[in-house]
């Protein structure tokens, strides 16, 4: 998922970077929010996920407190381990959809987005 969502962003600065017509424009943001909408979906799965993995990481820590079970503790320790790459790649997701947002921003209000504009 790391790699198609990187390579979609680099297709997409690429036509955001060409000049379209108003046809090829409409075409090319219909495809986009489709996949947007995909990426979107994707962070909320992953939310989950995430989520999950730290509610089970959080009790299976707590009964690791108050026993001294050895399978309990590496099975704390294995959720630990996958809680930190879920969050990792779930703040790659995010980060990537927020990006999309401003990728959408310069699609339908490209005079926002010029160096001409002069600040107050």
């Amino acid at each position: 998922m790391h790699t198609r969502v990187e390579n979609y962003m680099k297709y997409v600065e690429k036509m955001l970077s060409q000049k379209m017509n108003p046809e090829e424009k409409e075409e090319f943001l219909q495809s986009f929010l489709i996949q947007l909408s995909f990426y979107q979906h994707e962070r909320i799965i992953h939310l989950l996920v995430t989520l999950t993995f730290a509610i089970i990481s959080i009790v299976s820590l707590a009964f690791v407190f108050s026993t001294s079970n050895i399978f309990l503790f590496a099975f704390s320790l294995g959720s630990l381990i996958f809680l930190f790459f879920y969050v990792k790649h779930y703040f790659f997701l995010e980060r990537s959809v927020q990006k999309m947002y401003t990728y959408y921003d310069q699609l339908v209000e490209p005079e926002i987005f010029t160096e001409n504009i002069i600040e107050p």
